[in-house]
């Protein structure tokens, strides 16, 4: 199986590094090791799902593990769910169900129409190029996430809402010692992988 470097200094680097070790997992271990992710997910999350918890998901990029056969099943479970869209260099959450109509969003993903209802996930199952051990998330350098987070975050902070619970979808060989972390990167609260689901 293919791994990722114990440590790695520079974000760039580890990021094409990253994309490197996921792009070589065969495309029936990735299809069967998110299966896995779903099962180990159901189980870890369902406690935190009541009746219209809202849990976003995301279209999977490239290699990326996919996430929403765990989003189909949490919606089973009563969940809420929606996806990401891009309003320029802005992302917001759109209202999804599986079936709903899509529309290209750019490198082969897909998005709710402007037309479906914006919402605040409480639930957000985040994608990753890397992760360490404290829960530090590597994503693809353009910060909607930490953005789209660390206003949410304030919002909470205010008394508007409740904190996000973020979790990261990836296989274990995503996993590396330590991931360069800024001022503005928001830690994982957990991650779900094909060998089960880790707290933070």
């Amino acid at each position: 199986m293919p791994r990722l470097h114990p440590a790695m200094a520079d974000k760039t680097e580890l990021r094409q590094q990253a994309r490197t070790v996921r792009d070589r997992l065969e495309p029936a271990t990735r299809r069967a090791w998110s299966q896995q992710i779903a099962d180990h997910g159901t189980e870890a999350l369902r406690a935190h799902i009541a009746p219209g918890t809202i849990v976003s998901a995301y279209w999977p990029m490239r290699s990326e593990a996919d996430p929403r056969p765990l989003a189909s099943a949490l919606g089973r479970l009563g969940a809420t769910l929606c996806l990401p869209a891009f309003v320029g260099t802005v992302m917001e959450f759109r209202q999804w169900r599986d079936g709903d109509a899509l529309v290209p969003a750019g490198f082969q993903t897909f998005e709710p129409p402007a037309a479906a209802p914006v919402v605040r996930p409480g639930l957000v199952l985040a994608p990753l190029l890397a992760f360490d051990r404290r829960g530090t998330r590597l994503g693809w350098g353009k910060g909607y996430y930490d953005t789209w987070l660390g206003a949410a975050d304030a919002a909470a902070a205010r008394g508007d809402g409740a904190r996000a619970l973020v979790v990261g979808i990836a296989f274990a060989c995503q996993e590396v010692v330590a991931v360069p972390c800024e001022p503005h990167d928001r830690r994982l609260d957990a991650v779900v992988t094909e060998q089960g689901c880790r707290w933070w």
